[in-house]
């Protein structure tokens, strides 16, 4: 596969996509296909990629992740019977309202997610995508997940932060972005991204994104920025 050197341009536009490393070689030869991960089941209607534009977007999508496993179960079917429930009108939302509200003063659950957001980075990469507006995607496609009937707070739960997100207009967001249903990308807009210096591990790319943001990170993506802080990766900046 080529590859593609992230710049400071790379902060504000082009389109990209994290992935495991291991998914690499069958990228290389297959493309990125459509899929609905395990975590969605109930949630999303049709396949689609996932990606964003521009770095500063990878910054705040790490702040939604980071922020869901604040609230992920460890058995992966109580959080798909949530995700489920939260949209039935006849479900008592004070019991998910006091169970969120528990696993949010745990600090059990956000060392988890600190740790999970760790794993992430040391076993993932960064592809760039050469994406055509109104072929592989529409800037005006709906997010499937905001018109699924559920309330702003818990959209807020799934990481729809009303500091990044519009929870008022059913569209993507830029850090969330897909292609049309059932729309795959081909191999041949796809290149593995490196820094300067050659390295392709998505934990140095973080770094870069954490020296180079545009962003006010302790009052746009207040979760990753206790991460950063907890972390000493501040001193990196110094």
């Amino acid at each position: 596969m080529e590859t593609y050197t992230i710049t400071t341009k790379d902060m504000d536009t082009t389109f990209f996509h994290f992935t495991k490393e291991s998914n690499l070689k069958n990228i290389t030869k297959n493309g990125l296909l459509p899929f609905i991960g395990k975590h969605s089941k109930y949630i999303e209607k049709s396949r689609k990629v996932f990606f964003l534009e521009g770095l500063d977007n990878l910054l705040i999508l790490f702040d939604c992740w980071i922020n869901v496993y604040y609230y992920m179960p460890k058995i992966p079917f109580i959080y798909t019977l949530g995700a489920y429930l939260l949209k039935k009108k006849w479900f008592p939302m004070f019991i998910a309202d006091g169970y969120f509200g528990v696993l949010k003063k745990t600090k059990l659950h956000r060392k988890r997610a600190f740790k999970v957001f760790e794993k992430l980075l040391d076993h993932s990469i960064l592809l760039q995508l050469n994406l055509e507006e109104n072929r592989d995607f529409s800037f005006e496609d709906q997010d499937e997940i905001k018109y699924r009937g559920y309330k702003k707070r818990h959209l807020e739960i799934m990481g729809y932060s009303p500091m990044y997100s519009s929870l008022d207009s059913g569209n993507m967001d830029h850090w969330n972005m897909h292609t049309f249903s059932n729309h795959g990308v081909d191999s041949t807009k796809i290149k593995l991204c490196q820094l300067k210096n050659g390295s392709t591990k998505l934990t140095d790319i973080f770094k870069y994104c954490v020296l180079n943001t545009h962003l006010d990170l302790e009052n746009k993506t207040p979760i990753l920025y206790d991460y950063l802080q907890e972390q000493e990766w501040f001193n990196i900046t110094k």
